[in-house]
């Protein structure tokens, strides 16, 4: 699990390996402030990254979370 700063948002970026271990599934969580603080509020649930190819690795699946929380951020969709 890594914790990420971008703006004022604090993104958490998690993956683990499919049942199979040939694929990496990469999850992300989108706070407002930081995660730490009672004032923080969760803008985006933990939920798993969907892309159109599988990750091959960790670092590669974490990379994939990071994209689409900058995509989320940048667009203000959550």
């Amino acid at each position: 699990m890594l914790i990420e700063v971008i703006g004022q948002y604090e993104i958490v970026l998690e993956a683990y390996p499919d049942l199979s271990a040939s694929a990496w599934t990469p999850y992300l969580t989108i706070y407002r402030g930081r995660a730490a603080s009672y004032r923080s509020i969760r803008v985006l649930e933990r939920q798993p990254v969907v892309s159109e190819r599988p990750a091959q690795s960790r670092e590669q699946a974490i990379d994939l979370a990071r994209l689409h929380a900058a995509r989320k951020i940048a667009t203000g969709n959550f």
